[in-house]
């Protein structure tokens, strides 16, 4: 405490040790404006995040991986979930089984599921899939091709179900999460006019837990995560209020949640990030969370995601974002890149070589 203490004192010479209690406090509370002077709990919480939030040992029976095996540069699919099953001694993937223009040229054309399937069929025992059902093909920004004049029903009938039946006697898929971050801009939510309703998304939700309660009742049912909730705030936050407003809980087993950066003013501020968690009924997969750079990824995991369960009971999963990602060393997601020199990140080599 003493060194932290001296620190500010160098920024506020002025001010000697003696008044650097009081410009900790200070600064906390400039940094949360929303934080009621009452609100001891909340105070705190800004002051310890201004000290410096402590790294943890990272828990790896919680952590997944995103590992999407569309990338052959880095093996075959058998091969990157060995991977992550024995090298890394994770238990759990989540993968993308993504609706575009390859997978459906035409509306009513059979859709191909042959590389999902080449994926989803390399699944090891010991290690499970969520299944990420999302995306649009270029057709359906065309409102004629909707069914039924609905760009969501579409998607249900022509790719969601689909999915759901064919995966459903697999062992190996725990569940299936319906879309991904749909409050975002994009063109696949502009088509189902997703990224500006959320109850247009429980809309979606409800019809495709529907299928999966008819046709695979043993997976679970997990809600789209909306980009990271604890950033752009308060709009993102917003929509997952409005999501459970809706009524996403009585359609869904688990609450899905993206986490990328920090931003722990928003996370332990009243009426914030944890306050909104808390408050749900059903458990949370964080399903993706992750930082940039081969040597910030064990600092980013075992700073962040021991923060996020200690504030969040609800958390289940954590699932990093991501196995793989041919960008360059200093900008990759990937626990694995493409670098010669680089290859492997400080998160990957503390997984491989934990005892």
């Amino acid at each position: 405490m003493y060194k932290k203490q001296a620190a500010y004192a160098a920024v506020y010479p002025n001010v000697g040790l003696e008044g650097v209690s009081m410009i900790r406090v200070l600064l906390a509370a400039i940094s949360l404006l929303s934080i009621s002077a009452c609100n001891s709990g909340g105070l705190q919480d800004a002051i310890d995040i201004i000290d410096g939030v402590p790294r943890k040992t990272i828990n790896t029976d919680i952590l997944g991986v995103n590992a999407f095996a569309n990338d052959g540069r880095f093996g075959s699919a058998a091969q990157q979930f060995n991977e992550v099953r024995s090298t890394l001694r994770l238990r759990f993937v989540r993968i993308l089984v993504n609706w575009d223009s390859l997978a459906q040229p035409s509306k009513g054309s059979p859709a191909d599921f042959s590389f999902f399937d080449s994926v989803i069929g390399a699944l090891p025992g010991g290690l499970d899939a969520l299944l990420v059902v999302t995306g649009a093909p270029d057709w359906m920004s065309n409102s004629a091709n909707w069914t039924d004049g609905d760009p969501r029903k579409t998607f249900i009938q022509e790719w969601f179900a689909p999915a759901v039946r064919r995966y459903a006697s697999n062992s190996r898929v725990i569940g299936f999460q319906i879309w991904n971050e749909p409050n975002q801009n994009s063109a696949a939510n502009q088509a189902l006019q997703l990224n500006d309703n959320a109850a247009l998304y429980v809309d979606l939700l409800a019809a495709g837990a529907a299928v999966v309660r008819a046709n695979a009742s043993e997976k679970l049912v997990v809600t789209a995560a909306t980009s990271a909730i604890n950033q752009n705030f308060p709009s993102t936050l917003d929509y997952n209020r409005a999501m459970r407003d809706a009524g996403a809980e009585q359609h869904a087993d688990i609450w899905g949640m993206h986490y990328y950066g920090k931003q722990y003013e928003n996370l332990v501020r009243p009426g914030g990030v944890r306050d909104f968690a808390n408050g749900l009924s059903l458990p949370i997969w964080v399903t993706e969370s992750g930082a940039q750079g081969v040597n910030n990824q064990l600092a980013y995991g075992e700073e962040v995601w021991p923060y996020l369960t200690d504030n969040i009971s609800r958390i289940q999963r954590i699932y990093v974002y991501q196995f793989t990602d041919a960008s360059p060393p200093e900008t990759t997601y990937g626990l694995r890149n493409l670098s010669s020199a680089s290859a492997l990140s400080d998160l990957y080599v503390w997984l491989r070589d934990r005892s």
